[in-house]
């Protein structure tokens, strides 16, 4: 008979196994399943493991991250159910200091043949991949691919830039004739013209030319072999030549890729994703996000949602965030801990993949760049923070709803409910669907009850994963929800809780069939935890093989 702890590890290398290969060709499918750990490498963990090393964000300066230090830190990643990293820019940025400070952050290109050697060494980035795949996560790199910079502290950006100093492109003929953007709006003053400034311009590459897209493709391309990258975030995609974002696709033989187009219209999400690139950060839905829960307008978001699912051929392959580098924290527009929750509920758990940047799980408040590029070690990677563990439990319900079946993220987001400060969507197949309920009160609102027609039977029992409390759909298919304190709330199938690793449930995958034939009943088989994709399929099947000999 085989022992369990030899079970134990045959299944923990089998779903490696299977991770680690999935991710030499992951693709806008593999990813679909995934959520994503943003991360800014300076800021957010050292070589030498401080959580106490000084990091003046409104200096702008260098403070010291690594990915060495990263490494040492995926626990606290993992911890939150995070199986994807996205690290900053990896190649070698100018040297030199301004007004408003330095090239800490990685988005300032010099030289693409050689790393950054400010966040660590060839192996340190091989370690790092190694790291990461060997728990299962992929690797995402964010990646510059519009500009080089360049230092003129003022000096006219027209004649004061020494195009021979970059790498690979040594000649002004690799770029745009220099001009500044006036109309930000303007989609051909975007793309030819630069987004720097006189202090450090950004010489615009000349994307729509044979030679550029043939050295950008053969950088990505040998970058993502080295280092195993399984997706790539396309920094101001917006300012490339849109076609160059499809050529660059097929020339890295279509690795994922989301593209930062930083628009509010549907409508050029439509357009990008239908003739360019499969993946966009969802601007619009980080608007109605903010106009939501800082200005208290439901309407805006209820009507985002449903334009979404309506408009855009695939919204599961968007990028789903409400924070990231360039943006306010949350936190900037209220302290109030009820907005965050709601916020972040909303975010995990929309349609598209996840991407939640560093210091949201720990409430952190910069209101504008630099100050929302915090060091995050300063909060000592505390896991018992609220949001810490709130992600958490929105990781595994997520998981778990996927689990089920994969058909979960195929399945758009409705709005079900719109109130003056309550909001409800459903998503998911009739009968196992997640229904997430948010309100824009505040923590001191008081209690009171919301009836909400759900798309329950029924009859059917649903709980709360967040407060592990069950309710039962009444005969008209209504659910009579506890509100209270602005806390939103997350509902999913009672008989369908077994696997969830939630609300005191065993955390092993079970097979669909069997949670029907169980319905309530407690799980028998062995607790691993959740897998995705190929892994949650391998694990299944290994679990429901191997039980029988426990």
């Amino acid at each position: 008979m085989m022992s369990q702890s030899t079970l134990r590890r045959l299944v923990r290398l089998l779903v490696i196994t299977g991770l680690t290969a999935s991710a030499s060709a992951a693709r806008t499918a593999d990813w679909k399943s995934r959520s994503i750990y943003q991360t800014m490498t300076d800021r957010f963990a050292r070589t030498d493991g401080s959580t106490t090393a000084p990091c003046n964000t409104t200096a702008g300066l260098h403070c010291g991250g690594t990915w060495r230090g990263t490494i040492d830190q995926l626990d606290y990643i993992e911890g939150m159910g995070f199986d994807a990293v996205m690290i900053s820019p990896i190649i070698e940025n100018i040297d030199g200091r301004v007004s408003y400070g330095e090239a800490y952050h990685g988005y300032w290109p010099l030289n693409f043949n050689n790393l950054n050697s400010n966040f660590g060494t060839h192996q340190d980035l091989l370690d790092l991949s190694a790291a990461l795949h060997s728990r299962g996560m992929y690797l995402m790199m964010d990646t510059v691919i519009n500009n080089m910079a360049y230092i003129t502290n003022g000096s006219n950006p027209a004649t004061n830039i020494d195009y021979s100093v970059f790498t690979p492109f040594n000649n002004a003929d690799y770029f745009h004739s220099y001009c500044k953007i006036t109309n930000w709006e303007n989609m051909t003053d975007a793309q030819l013209c630069q987004t720097g400034d006189t202090y450090v311009p950004l010489p615009d590459l000349f994307t729509e030319h044979t030679d550029v897209q043939q050295l950008l493709i053969k950088w990505a391309k040998n970058a993502i072999e080295t280092y195993s990258i399984d997706g790539l975030r396309i920094d101001a995609a917006k300012h490339v030549t849109p076609s160059f974002l499809s050529n660059l696709s097929k020339g890295i033989n279509l690795t994922f890729m989301t593209g930062e187009v930083l628009e509010g219209a549907v409508s050029i999400m439509n357009n990008y994703q239908t003739n360019y690139i499969d993946s966009l950060p969802n601007y619009p839905i980080y608007f109605g996000i903010i106009d939501a829960f800082t200005n208290g307008s439901t309407t805006s978001l209820a009507k985002d949602v449903e334009d979404m699912r309506i408009s855009i051929p695939d919204v599961n392959a968007m990028a789903s965030f409400s924070e990231n580098h360039d943006k306010p924290r949350i936190a900037s527009y209220s302290q109030d801990m009820a907005m965050a929750k709601n916020v972040l509920v909303f975010t995990m758990l929309f349609d598209g993949i996840p991407m939640i940047y560093q210091g949201q799980e720990q409430h952190l408040d910069g209101n504008a760049v630099p100050t929302n590029r915090e060091a995050i070690w300063l909060t000592k990677y505390d896991t018992d923070a609220e949001l810490y563990k709130l992600t958490a439990k929105l990781n595994r319900i997520r998981k778990h709803a996927a689990s089920l079946g994969e058909d979960y993220f195929e399945d758009s987001t409705h709005t079900i409910y719109q109130g003056s400060s309550e909001l409800a969507f459903t998503k998911g197949v009739q009968g196992r669907q997640v229904v997430m309920v948010l309100s824009t009160q505040n923590s001191t609102s008081g209690a009171y009850q919301l009836d909400l027609p759900v798309s329950y039977n029924a009859g059917t029992l649903v709980m709360d994963v967040l407060n592990c409390n069950n309710y039962t759909v009444d005969n008209q298919g209504i659910l009579r929800v506890d509100m209270a304190k602005g806390e939103p709330r997350v509902f999913f199938p009672t008989r369908y809780m077994d696997g969830s690793g939630l609300c005191d449930y065993a955390s092993a995958n079970i097979s669909l069939a069997t949670l029907k034939t169980h319905g309530d009943s407690s799980s028998a088989g062995i607790q691993f935890g959740s897998g995705t994709g190929l892994a949650a399929l391998l694990l299944a099947v290994v679990t429901s093989t191997f039980v029988m000999f426990l």
